[in-house]
Protein backbone atom coordinates (compact mmCIF):
# COMPACT_ATOMS: atom_id res chain seq x y z
CA UNK A 1 0.00 0.00 0.00
CA UNK A 2 2.89 2.25 0.41
CA UNK A 3 4.33 1.61 -2.94
CA UNK A 4 0.69 2.09 -4.37
CA UNK A 5 0.45 5.92 -2.49
CA UNK A 6 4.12 6.40 -3.91
CA UNK A 7 3.14 5.78 -7.37
CA UNK A 8 0.29 7.66 -7.61
CA UNK A 9 1.35 11.15 -5.86
CA UNK A 10 5.02 11.07 -7.19
CA UNK A 11 4.99 13.52 -9.30
CA UNK A 12 3.36 16.44 -6.86
CA UNK A 13 5.33 15.20 -4.11
CA UNK A 14 8.84 15.03 -5.93
CA UNK A 15 7.54 18.66 -7.49
CA UNK A 16 6.85 19.63 -3.80
CA UNK A 17 9.91 18.80 -1.95
CA UNK A 18 12.40 20.01 -5.20
CA UNK A 19 10.46 23.37 -4.64
CA UNK A 20 11.06 23.32 -0.92
CA UNK A 21 14.74 22.63 -1.35
CA UNK A 22 14.85 25.49 -4.00
CA UNK A 23 13.95 28.15 -0.98
CA UNK A 24 15.68 26.71 1.15
CA UNK A 25 18.98 27.16 -1.04
CA UNK A 26 17.56 30.95 -1.33
CA UNK A 27 16.98 31.34 1.83
CA UNK A 28 20.83 30.35 3.30
CA UNK A 29 22.46 31.88 0.27
CA UNK A 30 20.51 35.55 1.01
CA UNK A 31 21.14 34.95 5.29
CA UNK A 32 25.15 34.59 4.44
CA UNK A 33 24.89 37.79 2.23
CA UNK A 34 22.96 40.13 3.49
CA UNK A 35 25.14 40.22 6.95
CA UNK A 36 27.87 41.61 5.29
CA UNK A 37 26.46 44.82 4.95
CA UNK A 38 26.28 46.22 8.54
CA UNK A 39 24.38 49.24 7.89
CA UNK A 40 21.72 47.72 5.67
CA UNK A 41 18.43 45.87 7.23
CA UNK A 42 15.90 43.94 5.73
CA UNK A 43 12.48 43.54 6.18
CA UNK A 44 9.74 41.57 4.89
CA UNK A 45 8.19 43.24 1.84
CA UNK A 46 11.66 44.84 0.93
CA UNK A 47 12.57 44.32 -3.02
CA UNK A 48 14.48 45.99 -5.86
CA UNK A 49 13.36 48.17 -8.30
CA UNK A 50 15.28 50.31 -11.12
CA UNK A 51 15.64 52.90 -8.48
CA UNK A 52 17.18 49.85 -6.14
CA UNK A 53 19.33 47.56 -7.66
CA UNK A 54 22.68 47.67 -5.65
CA UNK A 55 24.36 45.90 -2.71
CA UNK A 56 22.45 43.12 -0.56
CA UNK A 57 19.03 44.37 -2.84
CA UNK A 58 19.00 41.31 -4.75
CA UNK A 59 19.32 38.63 -1.66
CA UNK A 60 16.78 40.97 0.20
CA UNK A 61 14.64 40.43 -2.35
CA UNK A 62 15.56 36.43 -2.32
CA UNK A 63 14.54 36.26 0.93
CA UNK A 64 11.74 38.42 1.11
CA UNK A 65 10.31 36.02 -1.78
CA UNK A 66 10.95 32.75 -0.21
CA UNK A 67 8.96 34.52 3.16
CA UNK A 68 5.98 35.52 0.91
CA UNK A 69 6.12 31.32 -0.41
CA UNK A 70 6.43 30.22 3.02
CA UNK A 71 3.32 31.82 3.93
CA UNK A 72 1.64 30.91 0.69
CA UNK A 73 3.07 27.42 0.23
CA UNK A 74 0.63 25.38 2.82
CA UNK A 75 -2.33 26.27 1.05
CA UNK A 76 -0.54 25.35 -2.14
CA UNK A 77 0.06 21.99 -0.44
CA UNK A 78 -3.30 21.83 0.93
CA UNK A 79 -5.31 22.50 -2.40
CA UNK A 80 -3.07 20.60 -5.06
CA UNK A 81 -1.62 17.83 -3.20
CA UNK A 82 -4.21 17.44 -0.02
CA UNK A 83 -7.05 17.44 -1.99
CA UNK A 84 -5.94 15.62 -5.17
CA UNK A 85 -4.06 12.65 -3.00
CA UNK A 86 -7.66 11.14 -2.41
CA UNK A 87 -9.99 12.97 -4.72
CA UNK A 88 -8.30 11.55 -7.69
CA UNK A 89 -9.38 7.78 -6.27
CA UNK A 90 -12.72 8.48 -4.66
CA UNK A 91 -14.00 10.58 -7.25
CA UNK A 92 -13.87 8.02 -10.17
CA UNK A 93 -14.40 5.38 -7.34
CA UNK A 94 -11.15 3.84 -7.75
CA UNK A 95 -10.66 3.27 -4.24
CA UNK A 96 -13.09 0.30 -4.14
CA UNK A 97 -10.81 -1.56 -6.16
CA UNK A 98 -8.17 -1.12 -3.17
CA UNK A 99 -10.24 -1.43 -0.32
CA UNK A 100 -12.09 -4.59 -1.72
CA UNK A 101 -8.61 -6.13 -1.24
CA UNK A 102 -6.76 -7.42 2.01
CA UNK A 103 -5.64 -3.67 2.63
CA UNK A 104 -7.44 -2.04 5.87
CA UNK A 105 -9.45 0.77 5.46
CA UNK A 106 -6.91 2.84 7.94
CA UNK A 107 -3.55 1.34 5.97
CA UNK A 108 -5.13 2.85 2.62
CA UNK A 109 -5.62 6.25 4.55
CA UNK A 110 -2.43 6.44 6.78
CA UNK A 111 -0.26 5.14 4.01
CA UNK A 112 -0.99 8.71 1.98
CA UNK A 113 -0.27 10.59 5.09
CA UNK A 114 2.89 8.89 5.51
CA UNK A 115 4.33 8.88 2.35
CA UNK A 116 3.08 12.16 1.00
CA UNK A 117 2.38 14.68 3.96
CA UNK A 118 4.41 13.56 6.33
CA UNK A 119 7.71 14.10 3.76
CA UNK A 120 6.53 17.71 2.52
CA UNK A 121 5.76 19.01 6.32
CA UNK A 122 9.19 17.97 7.73
CA UNK A 123 10.58 19.88 4.61
CA UNK A 124 8.48 23.12 5.26
CA UNK A 125 10.14 22.56 8.85
CA UNK A 126 13.38 22.92 7.67
CA UNK A 127 12.24 25.48 5.40
CA UNK A 128 10.80 27.27 8.57
CA UNK A 129 14.11 27.19 10.19
CA UNK A 130 16.01 28.12 7.20
CA UNK A 131 14.28 31.27 7.48
CA UNK A 132 14.74 31.83 10.97
CA UNK A 133 18.44 31.33 10.33
CA UNK A 134 18.76 33.84 7.58
CA UNK A 135 16.46 36.71 8.78
CA UNK A 136 17.53 36.99 11.78
CA UNK A 137 21.34 38.39 11.57
CA UNK A 138 19.71 40.59 8.49
CA UNK A 139 16.85 42.58 10.88
CA UNK A 140 19.63 43.77 12.95
CA UNK A 141 20.81 47.39 13.22
CA UNK A 142 22.66 50.01 15.60
CA UNK A 143 20.11 53.04 16.53
CA UNK A 144 21.70 56.75 16.29
CA UNK A 145 21.98 56.40 20.19
CA UNK A 146 24.38 53.62 19.72
CA UNK A 147 22.11 50.89 21.35
CA UNK A 148 21.19 47.53 19.16
CA UNK A 149 17.70 47.55 17.22
CA UNK A 150 16.12 45.26 15.12
CA UNK A 151 14.03 46.27 12.30
CA UNK A 152 11.02 43.75 13.20
CA UNK A 153 10.00 41.50 15.84
CA UNK A 154 9.83 37.45 15.40
CA UNK A 155 5.81 37.82 16.46
CA UNK A 156 5.59 40.01 13.96
CA UNK A 157 3.15 38.68 10.63
CA UNK A 158 4.60 36.86 8.78
CA UNK A 159 7.53 36.22 10.53
CA UNK A 160 6.08 34.26 13.80
CA UNK A 161 4.06 32.03 10.85
CA UNK A 162 7.02 31.14 8.73
CA UNK A 163 10.25 31.51 10.51
CA UNK A 164 9.92 28.50 12.94
CA UNK A 165 8.81 25.12 13.60
CA UNK A 166 5.22 26.21 13.64
CA UNK A 167 5.47 26.44 9.46
CA UNK A 168 5.89 22.75 9.21
CA UNK A 169 2.62 22.19 11.62
CA UNK A 170 0.41 24.46 9.50
CA UNK A 171 1.57 22.83 6.68
CA UNK A 172 0.09 18.96 7.57
CA UNK A 173 -2.76 21.12 9.14
CA UNK A 174 -3.81 22.38 5.40
CA UNK A 175 -2.90 19.08 4.04
CA UNK A 176 -4.70 17.18 6.20
CA UNK A 177 -7.86 19.78 5.47
CA UNK A 178 -7.60 19.08 2.10
CA UNK A 179 -7.85 15.39 1.89
CA UNK A 180 -10.25 15.14 4.78
CA UNK A 181 -12.63 17.93 2.20
CA UNK A 182 -11.85 15.75 -0.62
CA UNK A 183 -13.15 12.86 1.78
CA UNK A 184 -16.16 14.72 2.88
CA UNK A 185 -17.50 16.68 0.27
CA UNK A 186 -16.72 14.07 -2.45
CA UNK A 187 -16.26 17.03 -5.01
CA UNK A 188 -12.95 18.02 -5.27
CA UNK A 189 -13.52 21.64 -6.35
CA UNK A 190 -15.49 21.96 -3.49
CA UNK A 191 -12.92 20.88 -1.26
CA UNK A 192 -10.33 23.14 -2.51
CA UNK A 193 -13.10 25.86 -1.52
CA UNK A 194 -13.39 25.14 1.56
CA UNK A 195 -8.94 24.64 1.86
CA UNK A 196 -8.46 27.87 1.34
CA UNK A 197 -11.52 29.11 3.59
CA UNK A 198 -10.07 27.45 6.70
CA UNK A 199 -6.12 28.12 5.34
CA UNK A 200 -7.52 32.57 5.90
CA UNK A 201 -9.45 31.57 8.84
CA UNK A 202 -7.10 29.69 11.06
CA UNK A 203 -4.22 31.97 11.05
CA UNK A 204 -6.29 34.75 11.92
CA UNK A 205 -8.09 32.98 15.15
CA UNK A 206 -4.77 32.04 16.51
CA UNK A 207 -2.92 35.81 15.44
CA UNK A 208 -5.67 37.63 17.07
CA UNK A 209 -7.33 35.22 19.60
CA UNK A 210 -5.47 32.58 20.99
CA UNK A 211 -1.41 33.73 20.33
CA UNK A 212 -1.29 36.02 23.54
CA UNK A 213 -2.90 34.05 25.71
CA UNK A 214 0.03 31.52 25.65
CA UNK A 215 2.01 32.90 28.40
CA UNK A 216 1.81 35.79 30.82
CA UNK A 217 2.74 39.09 29.31
CA UNK A 218 5.18 41.23 31.30
CA UNK A 219 4.21 44.71 32.64
CA UNK A 220 5.65 47.88 32.16
CA UNK A 221 4.10 50.73 34.22
CA UNK A 222 4.80 54.32 32.93
CA UNK A 223 3.49 57.82 34.08
CA UNK A 224 0.25 59.32 32.79
CA UNK A 225 1.85 61.54 30.70
CA UNK A 226 -1.87 62.20 29.60
CA UNK A 227 -1.21 65.16 27.35
CA UNK A 228 1.67 64.23 25.66
CA UNK A 229 -0.18 60.49 24.98
CA UNK A 230 -3.05 62.48 23.39
CA UNK A 231 -1.14 65.04 21.25
CA UNK A 232 -1.74 64.42 17.79
CA UNK A 233 1.77 63.14 16.86
CA UNK A 234 1.96 60.64 20.02
CA UNK A 235 4.68 57.87 19.59
CA UNK A 236 2.61 54.41 18.99
CA UNK A 237 3.19 52.06 22.52
CA UNK A 238 3.14 49.22 20.31
CA UNK A 239 5.90 50.08 18.04
CA UNK A 240 8.85 48.94 19.23
CA UNK A 241 12.46 48.38 17.86
CA UNK A 242 13.67 45.66 20.68
CA UNK A 243 11.82 43.40 19.24
CA UNK A 244 8.84 43.04 22.36
CA UNK A 245 5.86 42.09 21.26
CA UNK A 246 3.20 44.72 22.88
CA UNK A 247 -0.18 42.82 23.40
CA UNK A 248 -2.21 46.24 25.37
CA UNK A 249 -1.35 49.33 26.50
CA UNK A 250 -3.77 51.98 28.42
CA UNK A 251 -4.49 53.84 31.37
CA UNK A 252 -4.80 51.34 34.50
CA UNK A 253 -6.42 52.32 38.10
CA UNK A 254 -4.45 51.73 41.07
CA UNK A 255 -5.54 47.97 40.90
CA UNK A 256 -4.25 47.46 37.11
CA UNK A 257 -8.07 47.58 36.14
CA UNK A 258 -8.23 49.17 32.62
CA UNK A 259 -9.48 52.77 32.56
CA UNK A 260 -10.81 54.63 29.48
CA UNK A 261 -11.32 57.77 30.36
CA UNK A 262 -12.95 61.32 28.71
CA UNK A 263 -9.70 62.84 27.90
CA UNK A 264 -11.69 65.82 25.49
CA UNK A 265 -12.36 66.92 28.88
CA UNK A 266 -9.40 67.36 29.82
CA UNK A 267 -8.38 69.35 26.81
CA UNK A 268 -6.20 72.28 28.22
CA UNK A 269 -5.91 75.73 25.76
CA UNK A 270 -3.33 77.76 25.00
CA UNK A 271 -2.90 81.25 26.31
CA UNK A 272 -3.33 83.93 23.99
CA UNK A 273 0.59 84.54 23.32
CA UNK A 274 1.48 81.26 23.64
CA UNK A 275 4.58 80.94 21.08
CA UNK A 276 4.84 84.97 21.04
CA UNK A 277 7.37 87.02 22.10
CA UNK A 278 5.55 90.25 24.67
CA UNK A 279 7.11 93.56 24.16
CA UNK A 280 10.78 93.53 25.34
CA UNK A 281 11.31 89.60 26.00
CA UNK A 282 14.10 88.25 24.48
CA UNK A 283 13.63 84.65 22.88
CA UNK A 284 15.36 83.00 25.83
CA UNK A 285 12.50 84.12 28.03
CA UNK A 286 9.96 83.22 25.59
CA UNK A 287 11.18 79.90 25.77
CA UNK A 288 11.17 79.35 29.13
CA UNK A 289 7.40 80.98 29.72
CA UNK A 290 6.39 78.40 27.01
CA UNK A 291 8.08 75.55 29.27
CA UNK A 292 6.59 76.69 32.38
CA UNK A 293 2.85 76.73 30.66
CA UNK A 294 3.47 73.54 28.77
CA UNK A 295 4.32 71.68 32.14
CA UNK A 296 1.09 73.31 34.01
CA UNK A 297 -0.72 72.39 31.14
CA UNK A 298 0.69 68.77 31.58
CA UNK A 299 0.12 68.41 35.18
CA UNK A 300 -3.48 70.01 34.73
CA UNK A 301 -4.22 67.10 32.15
CA UNK A 302 -3.14 64.60 34.62
CA UNK A 303 -5.28 65.76 37.79
CA UNK A 304 -7.89 65.53 34.99
CA UNK A 305 -7.26 61.51 34.28
CA UNK A 306 -6.52 61.13 38.34
CA UNK A 307 -10.01 62.49 39.25
CA UNK A 308 -11.52 59.59 36.42
CA UNK A 309 -9.61 56.85 37.98
CA UNK A 310 -6.25 56.73 36.18
CA UNK A 311 -3.06 55.86 38.02
CA UNK A 312 -0.75 55.00 35.41
CA UNK A 313 0.05 53.85 32.08
CA UNK A 314 0.85 50.26 31.63
CA UNK A 315 2.12 48.37 28.91
CA UNK A 316 1.19 44.41 28.58
CA UNK A 317 4.58 42.76 26.49
CA UNK A 318 6.23 40.07 25.69
CA UNK A 319 10.00 39.98 24.87
CA UNK A 320 11.82 37.91 22.78
CA UNK A 321 12.70 35.21 24.83
CA UNK A 322 9.05 33.57 24.56
CA UNK A 323 9.47 33.15 20.97
CA UNK A 324 10.44 29.44 20.73
CA UNK A 325 7.37 28.46 23.82
CA UNK A 326 5.29 30.38 21.77
CA UNK A 327 6.25 28.41 18.60
CA UNK A 328 6.02 25.05 20.87
CA UNK A 329 2.39 25.53 22.03
CA UNK A 330 1.13 26.93 18.88
CA UNK A 331 3.01 23.82 17.19
CA UNK A 332 1.10 21.64 19.51
CA UNK A 333 -1.80 23.56 19.00
CA UNK A 334 -1.99 22.37 15.27
CA UNK A 335 -0.90 18.71 15.53
CA UNK A 336 -3.60 18.54 17.97
CA UNK A 337 -6.09 20.14 15.25
CA UNK A 338 -4.45 17.81 12.43
CA UNK A 339 -5.31 14.92 14.80
CA UNK A 340 -8.80 15.84 14.93
CA UNK A 341 -8.99 16.42 11.50
CA UNK A 342 -7.54 12.94 10.61
CA UNK A 343 -9.97 11.47 12.78
CA UNK A 344 -12.32 12.79 10.68
CA UNK A 345 -11.14 11.69 7.41
CA UNK A 346 -10.55 8.34 8.66
CA UNK A 347 -14.44 7.87 10.16
CA UNK A 348 -15.12 9.07 6.22
CA UNK A 349 -12.92 6.27 5.27
CA UNK A 350 -14.64 3.63 6.99
CA UNK A 351 -18.04 4.39 5.78
CA UNK A 352 -16.47 4.96 1.90
CA UNK A 353 -18.57 2.14 -0.24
Amino acid sequence: MMWSAWRANRTPLVISLTLIALLIAATMVAGMYIPRYPNWTWSFGEICSRWNDVGPCRPGTSLTLSTLLALLLPLIFGVFVGVPAFAREVDPRIHVLALTQSTSRAHWYLARVVVVFLPISLAMTCLGLALHWASGPSRDSVSMAGTPNVSFSWFDFPHFETAGIVLGAYTLLVLLIGSTSALVLRSGVTAMVATLFVFVLVPVAFTWTAREHYGTPDVKSQPISGLARESEYASSPYFTQDGTWVVGAGYVDASGNRVRPETRRCQQSYSDDYGRSRDGESNEQRWERNRIEDRIRAERFDVCLREQGVDRFDIRYFDESNFWQFQAVETGLMLALSSAVSGIGMWRVRRLG
